[in-house]
């Protein structure tokens, strides 16, 4: 276990003492709802309850907001449906209906799109770093498949 992984650990065990943590959660929550929502919506993506979606001829994408059933983090997930419901003709989407972050940043198998609430809270460059992939590197590759080139 890194370091940081113990930090999170200790933080985390700390938050589940703290009678104010529910509340922060949601805070939390709030604010990657508004920072994803803000990236996304000039891409056209409209939300729905936790999830960003936008069609095209090609399909439909989706960014969705994953919860922990044990409610310490949430995690990105993308997804792309064909217009008949398949999957996309790409090599990349081989392991099943969704997609995380884990492709496009970090390297050494890192989440960057899962997002330990106590991290938004205390250490917002997480959040922004975390934008900022999707931005930079999810949403055009998305963006590929909904208008290839050929």
């Amino acid at each position: 276990m890194s370091e940081e992984d113990e930090d999170l650990a200790a933080r985390k065990h700390s938050a589940a003492n703290d009678p104010a943590f529910p509340a922060q959660r949601e805070a939390a929550y709030l604010a990657i709802v508004t920072a994803v929502d803000t990236a996304l919506q000039p891409f056209g993506y409209a939300l729905k309850g936790s999830t960003w979606t936008r069609v095209s001829p090609q399909g439909k994408s989706a960014v969705h907001l994953q919860r922990s059933r044990y409610g310490w983090d949430v995690q990105i997930i993308l997804r792309f449906m064909t217009p008949e419901g398949g999957l996309p003709d790409h090599p990349d989407w081989q392991d099943g209906e969704d997609m995380t972050l884990v492709r496009f940043g970090g390297g050494g198998g890192e989440d960057p799109g899962r997002l330990a609430f106590v991290d938004v809270l205390e250490r917002p460059a997480h959040l922004a770093r975390t934008i900022d992939i999707l931005v930079a590197e999810a949403l055009p590759w998305l963006e590929n498949l909904h208008f290839p080139q050929d």
